[in-house]
């Protein structure tokens, strides 16, 4: 798939739903009336969930609009939301570790002698590598 595709098929996202998505979305709104339904006790959400699924199965396409918001929706909470957890994960553990880390002492980078004298903080590796090294690197 070239990038202009690939654009146009990001940018299309909001211009169309298919028909899976919009059955989808009528299957989700008869689920939706009833739980609604389980927890008030009230009759009228099986009334109304049965409508929607007898709408859903005869005319699915009545729900693309619906299904263009859902999905979109949908699509724009995954981008932002795998965001917000991966800095949460971020500040909430690894930032802790780290400073833990270094108030104990730890230097595996070698930052405190860096630039501390004319010697280099890289390591001196004098290794050859065999097959051995390859098949079980860790």
């Amino acid at each position: 798939m070239s990038s202009l595709e690939h654009k146009r098929q990001k940018s299309s996202f909001w211009l169309s739903a298919s028909r899976d998505q919009a059955r989808d979305t009528g299957m989700a709104l008869t689920l939706v009336a009833l739980i609604v339904f389980f927890v008030t006790r009230e009759i009228r959400y099986v009334t109304i969930a049965t409508a929607i699924l007898l709408l859903d199965m005869i005319w699915p396409s009545f729900f693309k609009p619906l299904a263009k918001v859902w999905f979109g929706l949908s699509h724009v909470l995954g981008t932002v939301m795998s965001k917000v957890i991966l800095t949460l994960t971020f500040f909430v553990v690894l930032t802790p570790m780290g400073l833990l880390r270094s108030l104990l002492g730890k230097d595996p980078m070698r930052v405190r002698q860096f630039k501390q004298g004319t010697d280099s903080v890289f390591r001196v590796r004098d290794h050859t590598f065999t097959a051995a090294d390859v098949e079980q690197p860790f």
